[in-house]
């Protein structure tokens, strides 16, 4: 992967934090047609874009002219309180300090965009706003010959399966955040190539990709720990670093550090777990694995421990956790050093 040099933001759910007043006009909609409202979780699970299909699916009998007439009359009386997003403008303003392109792609309303932007102070982060869009899929590549943007080295960023469906459809970077309208669980299932929790941890990512793009030309050690609980349950941990696949907590030695000590602070800033008993298990050659977000030649230590605590809490490394046991975790779909490791911890009888 390209460093990443233009933005492509989607605005509900991503910047705009609008969910709330959204799913009340909607309501009231289906209210004056003489249905019941959603709950927060039922619209959550049920509302996709483009909203032309949605609208198909639970509410047939209306017309997209009335739908849309009563939804703008409904909306520009809820939005004069909707703010940003937790993060939102110090990651435009981190995009435009690095001198990275921003568009803003969008199905809001023209007019309600005008509104919101002007409000908030932001329309002029972007070089070009697309908005009032049914079909994003059906504008990005436009967008992207229009502004001679090379696909490679361009990342839109949503919060819905349609967002990650259309930068799969331009061929761009997908990624997903987790402040706006669909579930982790939804957003899984399209398989974006990276998820995070919010804009900030997109300009971490962002900001180390920066100083990392440039290949390692020698090996670097790291350390990486089997983490075993009380229960006899496993740590698995998905991260976007490794294609969002499965793995176990572990990073690199810094210097003058020990391998030991180095995995009990990895796993510590990780996960906030302290590690006891714990023992070398195996050396593993990583040398670019296709896995890996980036071509490196990393040099395994891998490690068994236990842990007498249950509760985690992830870094920004991380999307989520699970306890297993060592036959389920087997069963997941795992980076390739982590099976190995655990397969050599059943083939070594160390449990």
């Amino acid at each position: 992967m390209k460093r990443i040099k233009n933005i492509i933001l989607d605005w509900s759910g991503t910047l705009a934090d609008d969910f709330s007043p959204v799913v009340e006009a909607t309501n009231q909609i289906f209210i004056e047609h003489g249905k019941a409202p959603f709950s927060h979780e039922e619209f959550r699970e049920k509302f996709r874009l483009p909203f032309t299909e949605f609208y198909a699916e639970y509410l047939p009998e209306a017309q997209m002219v009335q739908l849309d007439h009563y939804y703008h009359r409904a909306f520009k009386l809820l939005q004069e309180n909707i703010p940003l997003l937790p993060h939102a403008k110090d990651f435009l303003d981190y995009c435009q300090a690095e001198g990275m392109p921003m568009f803003l792609l969008s199905t809001i309303h023209a007019e309600h965009f005008d509104v919101q932007g002007s409000r908030l102070g932001v329309k002029h982060y972007f070089k070009q706003a697309y908005v009032q869009i049914l079909d994003k899929r059906k504008t990005i590549l436009n967008l992207l010959a229009a502004h001679d943007l090379d696909p490679g080295e361009t990342m839109f960023i949503g919060d819905m399966q349609h967002d990650i469906d259309t930068a799969k459809h331009g061929g761009v970077a997908s990624c997903a955040v987790l402040t706006g309208y669909d579930s982790l669980a939804k957003l899984q299932k399209c398989g974006p190539d990276f998820i995070f929790r919010d804009l900030g941890a997109v300009r971490r990512f962002l900001e180390r990709r920066k100083e990392e793009i440039v290949p390692p030309f020698h090996p670097v050690a790291t350390v990486g720990a089997a983490v075993r609980n009380e229960a006899g349950e496993f740590l698995m941990i998905r991260t976007h670093k490794w294609s969002n696949l499965w793995g176990i907590p572990g990073g690199k030695i810094k210097t003058n550090e020990t391998s030991l000590a180095a995995v009990r602070r990895e796993v510590r800033e990780e996960t906030g777990l302290e590690l006891v008993d714990v023992k070398f298990v195996m050396v593993q050659d990583c040398i670019h694995s296709t896995e890996f977000f980036k071509p490196a030649h990393f040099l395994l230590l891998n490690y068994l421990a236990n842990t007498k605590g249950y509760d985690v809490t992830l870094n920004d490394e991380a999307e989520e956790y699970v306890w297993v046991t060592l036959e389920q975790s087997l069963q997941m779909p795992l980076n390739s050093p982590t099976r190995i490791l655990l397969e050599e911890i059943i083939k070594q009888k160390l449990l």
